[in-house]
């Protein structure tokens, strides 16, 4: 696993190289769908990503990869090449490269690197959770009138008045909501213990495969069931002290 950790953050670490050199404020829109948006940028990181890791032989599931045939017990890499692409074109620094390596439903590594700042995360099964090499750990907050709650609006959400109120009351007994527009990050935020809690509905699996790492071996917790399509799950994600309803 030590091989495969170390391939996921070299090429983590060159693909933050290429975007910043190459596409930093100037990443061309070359598609826009509802919600959603590509850039030059994600087909660039995602090639140099996919390349490298079809040499391992191990199935690679990406954001941009055109077979988007998932079955989350499979030995596989899954991968967003940015996540937070529209933060990213817009100069916004919270988007990140994030590769992780899953087997039977479970995470086995995760690496989360920060586009913008010099910030990488990552974590290996039973081998704890690192920021820029140094340990990681979940917050004690044991009150949710204490806690800051991160969440989001997945490019698949239901804007209906009875879904927006939902939402609503999952988050308000909260003592803060962030919303960063980057899962990935926002996961490894709360395994370092920044904040406590990651709840969000109909993520894309990419979007939160790597940072599930991140919070378990940082002693959290987390539970997903399945969304609305293969691809998509209901995540939530804790310091193992707030209870998240499961």
């Amino acid at each position: 696993m030590i091989k495969e950790l170390r391939l996921a953050i070299k090429l983590t670490s060159d693909v933050v190289h290429l975007l910043r050199e190459n596409y930093m404020h100037d990443a061309k829109i070359i598609n826009s769908i509802g919600k959603d948006i590509k850039t030059d940028a994600d087909l660039a990181a995602n090639e140099h990503i996919h390349n490298e890791l079809t040499k391992t032989g191990i199935k690679v599931i990406s954001e941009e990869s055109e077979n988007k045939s998932f079955n989350i017990n499979e030995n596989q890499w899954i991968v967003d090449p940015i996540d937070g692409t529209l933060n990213f074109s817009r100069g916004f620094g919270m988007a990140a490269v994030s590769i992780s390596l899953w087997d039977n439903g479970f995470p086995l590594l995760g690496v989360v690197n920060n586009i913008f700042y010099d910030e990488l995360f990552y974590s290996s099964s039973n081998n704890g959770s690192f920021r820029n090499d140094k340990r990681i750990n979940v917050s004690s907050i044991s009150k949710a009138s204490n806690a800051i709650i991160c969440t989001g609006f997945p490019i698949s959400t239901n804007y209906s008045n009875n879904h927006l109120y939902n939402s609503i009351m999952k988050v308000k007994k909260y003592k803060r909501i962030r919303m960063l527009g980057s899962a990935s990050l926002m996961l490894s935020y709360v395994a370092c213990g920044m904040f406590d809690i990651y709840i969000e509905d109909n993520i894309y699996i990419w979007d939160v495969a790597a940072g599930l790492s991140l919070i378990n071996e940082a002693k959290g917790r987390y539970f997903i069931t399945q969304g609305n399509s293969v691809l998509t799950f209901d995540v939530k994600a804790s310091n193992s002290l707030l209870d998240i309803g499961c």
